[in-house]
């Protein structure tokens, strides 16, 4: 195992437990490692921090898998699987959809795996998991027992660690779409080409939490992808709800999932751009009781961070302007730069720009089966707030004409 000695005063984030090691942080690396090889990470007086997986084209160089001198081998991937087993069927012991193993969360950085009822959904977005892919596959076979696994090689962070787009690999037999029991109903999955590993499965528990507001309501759902929040809130007795994305696959499986699920319920999806829809709206003064705004992430780096909360901004204001007076806005961010207290700062200025007042009712995060290290707040990336419209417009609201840039975001990117 080569050694990585660490800068001086670089071990103390993390001996606190962050799990990254940046390639700034390290004085020298020991030999040449190659992407994905096992390294013995120093500090500068050359004492043990933890083992890793290096990459010496990332800007993490090293994530941590282990805080004891140990190789990551096949008893720790064995280890970590079955405590992520063990911790899924105790927070939802009668659901067979969640997130499996959550990187980081989990102890296993750069691997994400999603169960979807019998099937599995993999990602693999590291250089050390790809070259350990064969171990990890054998493992979730003899663990979980799947009819059939996908490993997604094809995410976009892939680039950042040098790593190609591939082909996905598999295992077992896998249709072209699947069934997932989920929540009391079954979803249609498309395993090979829908987002991420098929579906998004962190907002679970706000799905149920909004769908509380929709009894008697008319709802808007954008950016609704394969309409699951329309779904719940149709499930919760809402009066009608309109579903809006610009993805065609997507909405097919919404559809599909609105006939098998709740067919009697007056569910309509739309295929177009979201923000074309506000504009419509917001001329014809269409107002509705509950608007849930998901959007994809619209800050993926620091760099991007100013354009994103601008366009966070004009989404959300847009929004709040459609809403009825005692209306509920549930809006939600997935870039995990624009953290809980930045979220809320930008929706106040979204209000001011709307002309309206609002009463925040609740703030919420990813669902528990994404688990957050409390060291790393990288792991905590998904920020939902529900706010009341108190009252009508006030004087100062920008014209809905002048909120929306044309490019304010691409739908079901999240």
């Amino acid at each position: 195992m080569k050694r990585a000695r660490l800068a001086k005063n670089q071990d103390r984030r993390i001996r606190s437990g962050h799990p990254w090691v940046f390639s700034n942080e390290i004085a020298e690396v020991e030999g040449s490692p190659a992407p994905g090889a096992e390294v013995l990470v120093e500090d500068h007086r050359g004492m043990p921090v933890g083992v890793g997986l290096y990459n010496p084209h990332s800007l993490i160089a090293i994530r941590l898998f282990s805080r004891r001198v140990r190789p990551i081998d096949e008893a720790l991937f064995r280890d970590r699987i079955g405590r992520a087993l063990t911790l899924r069927e105790r927070i939802l012991p009668v659901e067979t959809t969640y997130r499996l193993i959550h990187g980081e969360g989990d102890f296993l950085p750069g691997l994400i795996v999603d169960r979807y009822g019998d099937y599995l959904g993999v990602q693999s977005l590291t250089a050390g998991i790809e070259t350990r892919l064969d171990l990890i596959l054998d493992l979730l076979q003899e663990l979980i027992r799947p009819k059939g696994i996908v490993c997604r090689r094809d995410g976009s962070g892939r680039t950042l660690e040098g790593l190609e787009r591939m082909e996905p690999l598999e295992r077992g037999e896998v249709p072209e779409l699947i069934d997932a029991p989920y929540e009391g109903y079954v979803l249609t999955i498309d395993l090979r080409g829908g987002q991420k590993t098929g579906e998004f499965l962190d907002q679970r528990e706000n799905r149920k939490r909004v769908a509380r507001e929709a009894h008697g309501k008319r709802v808007l759902d954008l950016y609704c992808h394969t309409g699951l929040f329309a779904l719940h809130c149709a499930a919760a007795g809402a009066k009608s709800v309109l579903g809006i994305d610009s993805s065609r696959p997507a909405l097919e499986r919404a559809r599909e999932n609105h006939r098998r699920n709740a067919a009697m319920k007056d569910v309509t999806f739309r295929e177009a751009r979201v923000e074309d829809v506000l504009r419509a709206f917001g001329r014809e003064e269409e107002r509705f009781d509950l608007i849930v705004l998901d959007p994809p992430a619209l800050v993926k780096s620091r760099k991007t961070l100013d354009e994103g909360v601008r366009k966070y901004v004009t989404l959300n204001a847009s929004a709040m302007r459609l809403l009825a007076p005692g209306g509920t806005l549930a809006t939600a961010t997935c870039s995990h730069h624009v953290d809980a207290p930045a979220f809320l700062d930008l929706l106040r200025t979204a209000a001011k720009m709307a002309g309206a007042r609002f009463r925040l009712v609740e703030v919420m995060g990813q669902s528990r089966d994404h688990p957050v290290l409390l060291a790393a707040r990288e792991t905590s990336y998904l920020t939902m707030a529900l706010a009341e419209r108190i009252d009508g417009p006030t004087p100062g609201g920008a014209p809905s004409d002048d909120v929306l840039p044309d490019d304010a975001a691409e739908e079901s990117t999240k």
